[in-house]
């Protein structure tokens, strides 16, 4: 059974000593179990530690959540930005260029996705709206699992099987991918923003801008990791 790394967001517990705690959302661990996979949850540790909990996984999943920190990309701090968590974006910082370099299977969703392109050299758009995204509303205001949006398909490769050229998604964010940095764009909202990408010549590396844990039709997405990372892992054993 494939290991597949999820890296964690921080809460706080307790009615006395509160401290953090860092767990994944109850989603991603049924859509990776359901495809057949098993989760390991990935807290902030330092860069030795994390590589050698890296080297050991068959895939990586970098899920939605805050904002990332402009810095990472070389700007200040737009006035609409969210709260940050520096301590989580060195974790997903490091484990996906790390993935990038060794070849493990990643998906990054919403935040994840933001996150693979900035970690290889890209930029965000701090806030859609400000950035004059105005004709479609990517923050949505109905529940999951309401879908949003349409999507067409610019590349074939990897979606076109699951969803065709023209699907629909749902829409939880207020940043996106401005440059996609080495990653190839593969699919776009009516308005132009990236809503999915990968990187060239990497066994499998997907961007997805909305969030699939939320559409059990969707979850198809995440069988697409669970199969490349069974790859890796029968190839670890030959």
């Amino acid at each position: 059974m494939p290991l597949i790394g999820v890296t964690s967001q921080t809460g706080r517990t307790g009615r006395v000593n509160v401290t953090p705690i860092w767990g994944v959302r109850e989603p991603y661990r049924a859509a990776l179990e359901a495809q057949g996979a098993s989760v390991v949850v990935l807290p902030p540790q330092p860069g030795p530690q994390l590589e050698a909990v890296l080297k050991r996984l068959d895939g990586l999943l970098l899920p939605g959540g805050a904002d990332l920190d402009p810095r990472h990309f070389g700007e200040d701090p737009h006035p609409r930005l969210g709260a940050v968590d520096p301590a989580r974006d060195e974790l997903e910082l490091f484990a996906a260029r790390w993935a990038a370099e060794h070849g493990l299977p990643t998906l990054g969703v919403c935040r994840g996705a933001q996150v693979g392109a900035v970690a290889l050299g890209g930029s965000l758009h701090q806030d859609l709206e400000s950035a004059g995204f105005t004709r479609i509303g990517h923050d949505q205001t109905a529940p999951a699992p309401a879908l949003w949006h349409g999507v067409e398909l610019e590349e074939d490769r990897w979606l076109a099987p699951l969803f065709g050229r023209r699907f629909r998604t749902n829409s939880y964010h207020h940043q996106a991918i401005r440059d996609p940095g080495p990653f190839r764009v593969l699919a776009r909202a009516a308005d132009g923003v990236i809503e999915a990408a990968d990187l060239p010549d990497h066994p499998f590396y997907l961007l997805i801008q909305w969030h699939p844990e939320l559409l059990p039709d969707h979850w198809g997405l995440f069988g697409l990791l669970v199969e490349a990372a069974r790859g890796r892992l029968a190839q670890a054993a030959d």
